[in-house]
């Protein structure tokens, strides 16, 4: 065995044995508009933005292309299009961001039912006491828990760890 792996069992062992949390932050990337793009692939690559494209309209979510042009959530459509001149509206499928979401819930629920959802996207896991459940310190775990979020949705995610929910969400951004 190696040093490092050495020391991350004894440090693993010390949390486990002091009961110390281990929070997960799990906040899906720019969800809607990343839907989008995996279900109409003439959108991927293009800046695009969820929501209302008329007068009074609301930019609900935006892709990493369009967030490059400043365009964010909850900012009015108008404003969002004089920045990006390209940006492509799309109304909103609720139905289906719920029912990707409640896939990626189903997700969670194989590591452990310690779950509290946040929003559609986003939420607070915590792991534990799931280390012989799930084969290995929580950072191995994140790996396999992502790579399972990709795998099954097409979606990439960012997720943190950490003690407390504050220092978790820190590290999830």
């Amino acid at each position: 065995m190696t040093r490092a792996a050495s020391s991350d069992e004894e440090e693993n062992a010390r949390a486990a044995e002091f009961g110390l949390r281990k929070i997960i932050h799990v906040d899906m990337d720019a969800f809607f508009a990343s839907v989008e793009q995996r279900d109409n692939p003439e959108l991927k690559g293009k800046p695009v933005a969820v929501g209302g494209a008329g007068g009074r309209g609301v930019v609900a979510a935006a892709s990493y292309e369009a967030r490059a042009f400043c365009v964010r959530s909850a900012m009015p459509s108008m404003r969002a299009m004089r920045l990006c001149p390209d940006l492509i509206f799309v109304k909103p499928r609720f139905e289906v961001y719920k029912s990707v979401s409640a896939q990626i819930r189903d997700i969670f629920a194989r590591f452990t039912p310690q779950i509290e959802p946040l929003s559609l996207d986003e939420a607070w896991i915590d792991l534990k006491g799931t280390e012989r459940l799930n084969g290995g310190p929580p950072a191995l775990q994140l790996i396999r828990f992502q790579k399972q979020i990709e795998e099954e949705t097409g979606l990439t995610v960012s997720i943190g760890l950490a003690p407390n929910r504050f220092l978790a969400k820190m590290a999830s951004e």
